[in-house]
Formats: structure tokens, sequence, C-alpha cells
């Protein structure tokens, strides 16, 4: 699957993730404030009773007081608010207490419907703004609470008596809602994140993957390339060293000897630089740590450049070192710089200037390998020390190689508990700097 078709899907699927979860919890949302509505309707029909509880008791009080009244008794009445209909026996009961304490001067009362609905909301922790309405039969207000609501659930409209009827109005907040819901939130969201971490880590092990493989891809095409120039230049030589007429000249023989002999050691120094790489990724690499001639080593290096090398290459050395060595191991340490002039040579026109640097600081030896070629991108100084990466410029001047060398002279330094650097800039060369432990 491609890395666009992959991302596609991706997409597609946090899409319908998130609208899932948008639809689920907005029909909890629903099922959370119809909740809370009925609550708020049952809470107001208490509130009724309680108001007319109240009346009974000072209706019976008064009838008690009232002796012209001795042959009146008061029984309790059992009211259902949820039956409207007029002909219904419980409202013919209602109706008829209602009548009858009103005869006592006992009136229905909205203020103390006011502050026992207000003391039930309390007791519920309902912290909603509301609106009581009295009204008569065509619907006009004739009593109201002094709170003004606009728009809010209306609750179940009560009868009272005479064709009046009660209601309320009442604001419920959607942040209390979703604090109402709170617990279910969270878990929603931890689900959500959760889910879209996995589909991340999914698509950053497809990424890694793919990646890996275009690197083996590339890794695979540069060993082949580069390795089968070297094969068939050893077995021409190989040929050629057959032949009674080399074997008969000696100087012929002696440059064909010295061809074959270059090129296995090329392909020793690719072979050893990818066992040197397992090696420090298996942690298994062992270094054999002494005080390095830095003068000595680089010199070495700089004669056997100046032999081999194909284009003109201009060498300057500069040393404040202050009797101090390095502590490393002496071939893995050659090798790191040697890559190092070898890139600056490879990366190079055909006339080379390169200028090394060794200087000591308060614990550390600094070595420096500058040259003039044709430098690194900021983007490509970003990646240039990752294995199998090459820079751009690299890849346009169609230079050979793996991609390895600057990986392998990191990988190298840092086991030595060095640093390497690099400061470029596109056309004006490249500093590379490695430090090291005195």
């Amino acid at each position: 699957m491609k890395l666009f078709n992959l991302l596609t899907l991706f997409a597609i699927a946090l899409f319908f993730l998130f609208s899932l979860q948008a639809l689920w919890l907005y029909h909890t949302y629903k099922l959370h404030l119809g909740s809370i509505k009925d609550s708020i309707n049952s809470i107001f029909y208490q509130t009724i009773e309680e108001e007319l509880n109240q009346r009974f008791l000072e209706f019976e009080q008064k009838v008690k007081e009232d002796l012209s009244n001795d042959n009146v008794r008061i029984d309790s009445f059992e009211v259902n608010y949820g039956v409207k209909n007029n002909n219904s026996v419980v409202f013919q009961q209602f109706t008829m207490v209602q009548q009858l304490m009103k005869t006592y001067n006992i009136h229905f009362n909205t203020v103390k419907i006011d502050s026992i609905f207000h003391s039930f909301l309390q007791l519920n922790h309902y912290p909603f703004q509301y609106q009581i309405n009295l009204v008569d039969s065509t619907g006009k207000i004739l009593d109201t609470t002094d709170q003004v609501i606009n728009k809010g659930f209306k609750t179940t409209v009560l009868p009272i008596i005479d064709g009046k009827e009660i209601y309320a109005i009442v604001r419920i907040t959607s942040p209390y809602v979703f604090k109402n819901m709170a617990a279910i939130l969270l878990i929603s969201i931890l689900i959500f994140i959760f889910i879209i971490a996995c589909l991340i880590y999914e698509v950053r092990i497809f990424m890694n993957q793919h990646y890996l493989n275009q690197l083996r891809e590339n890794f695979t095409h540069a060993l082949t390339h580069d390795m089968k120039t070297p094969l068939a230049t050893i077995h021409s030589v190989l040929v050629q060293l057959k032949k009674d007429a080399i074997n008969n000249n000696p100087d012929v023989w002696q440059k064909f000897n010295t061809i074959a002999i270059e090129q296995v050691i090329n392909l020793q120094t690719t072979v050893n630089q990818i066992l040197t790489l397992a090696y420090i990724e298996k942690k298994q690499l062992t270094l054999n740590k002494q005080p390095v001639d830095l003068p000595v080593l680089i010199q070495s290096l700089i004669d056997n450049f100046s032999v081999k090398s194909h284009k003109i290459i201009e060498f300057q050395t500069f040393f404040d070192l202050k009797n101090c060595k390095a502590c490393a191991d002496p071939y893995y340490l050659k090798n790191a710089i040697s890559n190092l002039i070898d890139n600056s040579v490879k990366y190079s026109g055909d006339r080379v200037n390169i200028i090394i640097e060794c200087m000591t600081g308060e614990k550390q030896v600094s070595i420096s390998v500058k040259d003039n070629g044709y430098g690194i991108s900021s983007n490509d100084q970003l990646k240039i020390f990752k294995q199998f990466e090459r820079g751009a410029e690299i890849k346009r001047n169609r230079i050979s190689g793996f991609g390895i060398g600057l990986h392998y002279v990191q990988q190298v330094i840092e086991a030595h508990g060095g640093t390497i650097t690099v400061v470029s800039r596109e056309g004006l060369g490249s500093e590379f700097v490695i430090t090291l432990p005195v």
C-alpha cells in the first residue's frame, strides 16, 4: 500500500471515528437531559402536593377552631396530578377540597409554591433559574414569579381550581448536563485518545517499515553496484595475469597486481565498516583505547591519499596539542578520520584543498577536517549521520556510496565518548569537527 493511500485511509478512519463518537455523545446528552426533565417534573408534582398539604393543615386548624363546624370531618385525600380528566373521581375530590378551603379563605399561594419549588431544587442540587406561571383556562397569566424566563423546559401543566392551571419554565443549562455526565465524557475522551494513539502507532510502524524497505533497496542497489565494479576489476586483473605476455613484463604485472590489491582493500574496508556498525548496534564493539599520536596518524593518512587519489589534493595541517594525546583505539580512529578525508576528496571538484587541525582544550582534543567541496545544505545536515542517508548534492552528482560512512564515523566517535559536528554551506565546502577525551 502506498503511503498516500494509507494516510487517506487514516484520515477517513479518524473522520468516521469522530462522527460515531459525536453521535454517541449527542444521544448520551439527550438521555441525561431527559432524565433531568423527568426529575424536575417529579419535583414540581411534589411542590404542588406539598403546598396542598400545608393548606390542608391550615384548613383543619380553622375547622377545629370553628365550633359551628363540629360536624365537619377532614379526611385524607390522595391526589394524583398525572390524571387531568375532569370527570375522574380524584379530580372531583381535589376540586371539592379546593372549594371547601376557599370558603375558609384559604387560597392557592403562588409565593409559597415558589419557595417550596426552590427548596426542592436546591435539595436535588439543581442550580437552575425558573419561572412559575398561574394561568386561566385561556392561557392568560394570572400570577407569576419575579424571575422572567423566555425560553426553557416547560413542566407538565397541573390543574388547580376554577379552570386555573400552573406550570414552571426551567432554564436547564448545557454545562450542567455535561457536568452531570462528566464520567462518561472522560471515559469517552480516553477511549478516543487511545484509539487515535493506536492508529498513529500503526501508521508509524507502516512508515518505518516503508522507510526501512526503501533503505534496504537503496543499500542493496549501492552495495551491488559498488562491489560489482571492484570484483569485475579484480576478475579482469586475474585473467590478464594468467597471460604469458603479462608475466614476461614485470612492470605491467606489478601495476595489475597493485590494482587488484587496492580493490581488495576497498572491499575489506566496506565489509569492516558494516561489521563495525553491527557490533556497535549489538553493544559488542571492543575498543583498545590508548594514547594516540595524532600527527603521526594523520600524516600516514595524508601519504596514503596523496598516492592513490586521481585528483589533485593539497593538504594543510595545524597541530596545537601541547604534548597531549587523544585516548582512542588507533584502528577505529584512523578509519573514522580516513572516512572524513575520503568524503572531502569524493565530494569536491578536481582540485581539493583539505585543512586538518588538531587542538587541545581543557579535557578534550578536537580534530577538524575542512574542505572546499560541494557543501551540505541545512536540510541534509539534519540527516547525513543517519544510516544509509546521503545528501541531495551527492545524488545529483551521482557519486557512488552506501550512505554508511558518516554514520560509521559518528558511531565510532560516540563509542569513544566523543562527539562529531558539521558546519557547512552549499558551494562553500564543509568542516567536520571530532572531539575526544584527552
